[in-house]
């Protein structure tokens, strides 16, 4: 019988997956639920051992009979714990592989008396590999937050070299009370290192064959080799797969798709037909609403994350293999030819395709979006952008622009400050092509010291939208829902560039309305222009938020027929179909 406690459910049920046999027992009250729960179940070969001072250096002998097996130890809480310093030490300076399993309290009376309780959080951070501190499980997110930290700590005690790792548990409610017959069931998540592991790599590819619906996933990245993007494509012609890209993924491949917009209408029940059978994510942070959508559907698909680092980033919910390696080595690894006869049957890829042309962006009254759409469309091929966060990056990645542009966006620690002057250091190293910067009013004055860098030069573009105020709250919130909004929430104010951006040296460029927009465009963008040119779009902060609202809603009720759609995405398939 186990323990009822829950964390201390998913921490046996996953010692197990990861084949974590040896446990070293210390006596006391706060470890019995893991105690007795290791000790009823035949897969675990126990050891006691009183002293916890004894416990550790006995556990550091046996892991290295073992033949560096990961051995656990386990204790009950306070000094304890403490008792486990110089074992611990020991084992950090001779790399050999402990689990540290350290009881405790509820955390919410640590310095209120309780008995028997110090800080234990990260009290060996010194001497190990990492330090995770288990919840205690009130709430469905509290369950898969606590089966990833316990992945986390058994993946890290091999990981790059050997040594201890500390797992905290809080214990709360009925120690004694072993009633549960069984384990839940539970996620492993493996890490897959590049050049050894090769059963490992050869078995998923076992499953890329079987899978019908593989969604790749690419976030934010700098551009890649030819040799890379050729690997890719390979891959998508191999499998049943659609390589899904936004703007900042800097990915123009055959069988890659632009789905922000299709993901940014689609309704949730919508989105269970798209469902896939695997997730590969590369890259960084991606921004559209494909995150949403798979976290709200996570469980029923597999999550391969591609990280050179090896971390665990289960961004949605559902990781179970990490490829410790570049996008370059996936690919490359499966997507040579390797004459199977294995390819691509293109129903993933035309079902995505076909809603992508359908959600495609329309023609739009004045506003934030009119006036992005209209850039996009007239930005010289081989450009680069970099975009403010929110409307910026979210506006642009609805909009087609033209080929081979690399795009940016500050979207690792998501804040508005910044985005200039990155966007100048860019333009600087970049003095042979046009640089564009589209950004927001707020974002624009907090980092307006950015116009006085001495190198700026003549090939800055910047596309300043003016609405007096943060839209992106008008979008979100609506001034219904916070009456104060434009005050304090969204900052309003009546401030223009115009004085400091020639004080600066700059062309400027104003627009209040479509035809003033219209008749300044082509001059902003001209190539031959001789100094920094800024384009000063002035908009209203609820119209902007209305007409992107209203376009993302009407897919809610849109009950038009999908067949002009879908012969205009037949004849686009057929071009790079491998089997045509």
């Amino acid at each position: 019988m186990y323990s009822k406690i829950k964390n201390v459910q998913y921490l046996v049920q996953l010692l197990k997956e990861h084949g974590v046999h040896h446990m070293v027992l210390s006596p006391g009250a706060r470890d019995i639920p893991i105690s007795h729960s290791v000790e009823e179940d035949p897969f675990f070969t126990c050891y006691s051992v009183v002293d916890e001072r004894s416990a550790a250096y006995f556990a550091i002998g046996l892991s290295q009979q073992l033949g560096n097996e990961i051995v656990a130890i386990v204790c009950t809480s306070s000094v304890a714990a403490s008792n486990y310093m110089p074992g611990i030490t020991e084992a950090f300076y001779l790399k050999v592989p402990l689990l540290v399993i350290t009881c405790d309290r509820n955390p919410r009376l640590l310095g209120q008396m309780e008995n028997q309780m110090i800080d234990q959080v990260d009290m060996f951070k010194n001497f190990c590999k990492k330090c995770v501190n288990l919840p205690l499980i009130e709430a469905p997110e509290d369950d898969w937050y606590c089966q990833r930290l316990v992945n986390e700590a058994i993946l890290e005690v091999k990981h790059h070299g050997m040594g201890p790792v500390q797992i905290n548990v809080p214990i709360s409610g009925g120690i004694g009370m072993f009633q549960e017959e069984g384990l839940p069931k539970v996620t492993k998540i493996e890490r897959i290192e590049y050049a050894r592991d090769e059963d490992m790599w050869e078995n998923r590819k076992n499953r890329l064959r079987e899978a019908k619906k593989i969604l790749v996933v690419c976030g934010q990245r700098t551009p890649a080799t030819s040799e890379e993007y050729g690997f890719m494509e390979q891959f998508a012609k191999k499998y049943n797969c659609v390589i899904a890209t936004e703007r900042i993924s800097n990915v123009e491949v055959e069988g890659s798709l632009s789905i922000y917009g299709a993901c940014e209408v689609m309704p949730l029940e919508k989105f269970d037909e798209f469902i896939p059978d695997i997730v590969i994510t590369i890259g960084g942070n991606f921004v559209s609403r494909i995150k949403d959508l798979l976290r709200a559907r996570c469980g029923r698909f597999e999550h391969w994350s591609i990280a050179e680092d090896g971390v665990i980033c289960d961004v949605v919910k559902s990781l179970t293999t990490v490829f410790e390696c570049t996008p370059y080595d996936f690919f490359k690894y499966y997507g040579e030819d390797d004459g199977e006869g294995v390819g691509n049957d293109l129903m993933y890829f035309r079902q995505w395709a076909e809603y992508v042309e359908y959600a495609k962006f329309p023609e739009l009254e004045y506003s934030n979006s009119y006036a992005i759409k209209k850039l996009s469309e007239k930005m010289p091929a081989g450009s680069l952008m970099h975009l403010g966060i929110l409307n910026a990056t979210r506006i642009m990645s609805y909009c087609t622009v033209n080929p081979n542009m690399t795009s940016y966006s500050n979207v690792g620690a998501f804040g508005i400050d910044g985005s200039m002057s990155t966007f100048m250091g860019q333009s600087v190293a970049s003095p042979d092509k046009l640089c564009f910067l589209v950004i927001g009013d707020l974002s624009f004055f907090y980092d307006m010291n950015a116009l006085q860098i001495k190198h700026v030069g003549k090939n800055v573009r910047i596309f300043l939208i003016n609405n007096h105020g943060a839209a992106e709250f008008h979008y979100f919130m609506g001034q219904k829902l916070i009456p104060t909004i434009n005050w304090h929430i969204a900052a309003e104010h009546s401030t223009d560039a115009e004085g400091w951006i020639k004080s600066r040296h700059f062309n400027y460029f104003a627009a209040h309305n479509k035809e003033e927009f219209d008749a300044n465009l082509d001059a902003f963008i001209n190539p031959d222009a001789d100094c920094p040119q800024v384009f000063e779009i002035f908009t209203e902060k609820d119209k902007d938020a209305d007409i992107l609202k209203a376009f993302r809603d009407s897919f809610k009720e849109k009950k038009t027929t999908m067949e002009k759609v879908e012969r205009k995405v037949e004849k686009a398939v057929k071009k790079w179909n491998p089997f045509h």
